[in-house]
C-alpha cells in the first residue's frame, strides 16, 4: 500500500488527468515522432505549436531535457499512462473522429 502511495496519480490509477485541457503529467503517445529539440518541459508545447506539422508532443528527462514533436491526427484517447512523473505530453491540435 505505501509504495501504491508513493507512485504519481497518474499512473496509480491509470487515469491521465489533463491540465487546461491540453497537456498532463505522467503520458506519452506511441510513434508519429516528427522531430526532436532540447528544450524545457515548459517549452515544449510552444515549440509544437510554432513548429509545422506537429499536433502532440511528449517531454522527457532524456539527454538534459527532450521535446518529442509528434505528427498527424491524435486525440487525447491516445496517451497512454507512465510511471515517469516527470514526463509530460499533450495536444496542439486534437483530431475530431471521422464521421
Amino acid at each position: 500500500v505505501i509504495v501504491i502511495n508513493s507512485l504519481p496519480a497518474t499512473f496509480a490509477s491509470g487515469v491521465i488527468n489533463w491540465n487546461g485541457n491540453n497537456w498532463a503529467m505522467s503520458c506519452d503517445f506511441y510513434g508519429n515522432d516528427l522531430s526532436n529539440v532540447q528544450i524545457s518541459g515548459e517549452g515544449c508545447g510552444g515549440k509544437c505549436a510554432a513548429t509545422q506539422e506537429c499536433t502532440h508532443f511528449t517531454w522527457t528527462q532524456w539527454n538534459g531535457g527532450t521535446c518529442w514533436m509528434k505528427k498527424g491526427p491524435v486525440s487525447k484517447a491516445d496517451a497512454f499512462p507512465t510511471n515517469d512523473p516527470y514526463m509530460v505530453c499533450g495536444v496542439n491540435y486534437e483530431s475530431q473522429p471521422s464521421k
